[in-house]
């Protein structure tokens, strides 16, 4: 059983609410050279990327990334979302392929100041 502090202070807390502003999606071309998909921000709040190509493209969370070394893979028609149960990512995501071309849909929430 852990500890339970039954005379806690009368320090108060404040917990903000995140609020998404509206999205800006940008088309990127992915290739087997690395790609940044997305640049890093501060004021990110989520992110998904859609590869409407024809090749599985590789996405890491990271300024390296390659066809052996990436978090997610991502084949053609399919989408990949942040992950919304951990801390928010503001880096950069990279993507490549292993060879050849696909084009993607970068979609990006800012955090409202």
């Amino acid at each position: 059983m852990g500890l339970v502090n039954l005379n806690p202070s009368n320090v108060a807390v404040n917990i903000a609410e995140d609020i998404r502003n509206s999205d800006t999606v940008s088309a990127v071309s992915a290739t087997a050279t690395v790609t940044v998909a997305l640049a890093a921000n501060p004021l990110r709040g989520y992110y998904s990327i859609y590869n409407a190509g024809s090749v599985t493209v590789y996405v890491r969370e990271n300024a390296t990334v390659s066809s052996t070394l990436y978090k997610h893979p991502i084949p053609p028609g399919y989408l990949f979302e942040q992950e919304l149960t951990s801390s928010r990512y503001t880096g950069i995501v990279s993507v490549i392929t292993a060879s050849g071309t696909s084009n993607l849909m970068v979609s990006e929430s800012t955090i409202a100041a």
